[in-house]
């Protein structure tokens, strides 16, 4: 077998494995989400995908594997929106502060019940509990970058830092509520949410502003 050769049959072997990886994904996300992580078993999985349970194994060391490679793939996807990309490239304030609204909303409530499973698994599981801290972590820092698109440095990150838990805070919540009961996260209640959010980032525009005018006022003659 010549190397060009060797090289399309292991490009085509990664491909029938990341699409068996990915039919076992799309199904425990659906199992998840209807069942709950700790009534889901491998045998479920197996069904549900059509992939056996020993290839499973072979691709998964554990429940916890699938979870932690479904967590990357979605926050993959959510880290990397179009929409936050393009802000970051253009300083779009509005842009940022129409993404920052659509994370608080969690209107994915498929989405939202998954995450919900694994925050109460957590409690109970260190390895979905690390996964939890890494899914914080990650959102965190993301929070962090975009609210630096609207204030300077003259902000310290620990007061961004403070602010992006306030609204992983938020968020949780709201993500909780849409679970357990979905018609009472309605406009009345979303809308002074984002609100109290907001007031938070017109406070640090507000003070990065006056920081500004006393650097200008210093350097006057």
């Amino acid at each position: 077998m010549t190397y060009s050769e060797a090289a399309l049959v292991t490009c085509l072997r990664n491909e029938k494995a990341n699409a068996r990886r990915s039919k076992v994904i799309r199904a425990a996300r659906k199992l998840f989400a209807d069942a709950g992580f700790h009534n889901t078993g491998m045998a479920q999985i197996s069904r549900e995908s059509g992939v056996l349970v020993g290839q499973i194994y072979r691709d998964f060391a554990n429940k916890e594997a699938i979870v932690a490679a479904m967590v990357e793939q979605d926050l993959d996807e959510f880290l990397y929106d179009g929409v936050l990309c393009n802000a970051c490239t253009t300083g779009d304030h509005a842009a940022v502060r129409a993404w920052i609204a659509d994370f608080v909303g969690c209107q994915e409530v498929d989405d939202a019940r998954i995450f919900a499973e694994i925050t109460a698994e957590a409690a109970r599981n260190e390895r979905i509990a690390a996964i939890f801290h890494m899914i914080d972590e990650r959102l965190r820092q993301q929070l962090v970058l975009a609210l630096r698109i609207i204030v300077s440095p003259s902000i310290p990150d620990a007061r961004l830092v403070t602010l992006a838990n306030l609204i992983l805070t938020v968020s949780w919540g709201v993500m909780q509520r849409r679970v357990l009961w979905p018609g009472q996260v309605d406009h009345a209640v979303f809308t002074p949410l984002i609100a109290c959010i907001e007031s938070q980032i017109d406070a640090l525009c507000r003070e990065d502003a006056a920081i500004a005018r006393a650097d200008a006022d210093e350097a006057l003659p």
